[in-house]
């Protein structure tokens, strides 16, 4: 009759587990409930987040009036439907004529909604704002702006071209070209390049140095007819 082989010892390491979890077991369980909660709380920021942007969007897709953009901003204030009905205020407030409210409601824009998706139309609009005041140094000073802060945005091109206009406008012809065929250098595929190509084409014939006209030679004099041979006297 073979006798049976002695039972295999624990290991340390399956008895230092063992003991680890006995010793910290509460700590290890109240760990991970701590992580649960987190992750749960996090969960429900999340879906609240998702739902109150949610109803912003509906209350700005609705909204069809300076009250009604005013009191989107109210109701969900910093979110991204609350900066778009920031714009549209100023928007309506130029449409209508109000042009130092729009000014205020453009400021307001770009200084609450800085990385809006639309903050370059605040800079834009603020420029177009200071033409119509007929203040074209202040226009000037929000397209350079817009070619600093935002130079990869769709509005660049067109910012950069106003630039030129107006410098053009002031009779510096010369700044003014070079603006505008950094529009073509730099935005070449955009509606704006078009129209610069041909403003510094322009320029460029006004500027090149008028060429004196070559002197007109003089006619040739014209030949002295020869006298008519006198006929000779016949003899008789």
């Amino acid at each position: 009759m073979t006798s049976e082989p002695p039972a295999a010892e624990p290991s340390s390491s399956s008895i230092g587990r063992e003991v680890f979890w006995v010793l910290h077991k509460q700590k290890v369980l109240a760990g991970a409930a701590a992580l649960l909660l987190i992750l749960l709380g996090y969960a429900i920021y999340v879906g609240i987040q998702a739902l109150q942007t949610q109803k912003a969007e509906q209350a700005y897709a609705t909204a069809d009036s300076i009250d009604a953009w005013r009191a989107v901003i109210r109701q969900f204030p910093g979110s991204m439907a609350a900066g778009s009905a920031s714009l549209r205020i100023a928007m309506k407030l130029r449409d209508d004529g109000k042009l130092p409210d729009s000014d205020a409601a453009y400021e307001s824009f770009v200084r609450d909604f800085p990385k809006h998706p639309l903050a370059v139309n605040g800079y834009m609009g603020r420029a177009a704002n200071a033409e119509a005041e007929n203040n074209p140094d202040k226009a000037l000073e929000q397209y350079r702006e817009v070619t600093t802060r935002f130079p990869n945005t769709y509005q660049a091109p067109m910012a950069l071209f106003h630039q030129g206009r107006l410098t053009e406008a002031k009779g510096q012809l010369k700044e003014a070209q070079q603006l505008f065929e950094r529009v073509v250098q730099r935005y070449s595929n955009s509606v704006a390049a078009i129209f610069a190509e041909q403003e510094a084409g322009k320029l460029n014939d006004r500027l090149a140095p008028a060429v004196a006209p070559s002197p007109t030679a003089s006619p040739a004099p014209s030949p002295i007819p020869s006298p008519s041979a006198q006929p000779s006297a016949s003899t008789h």
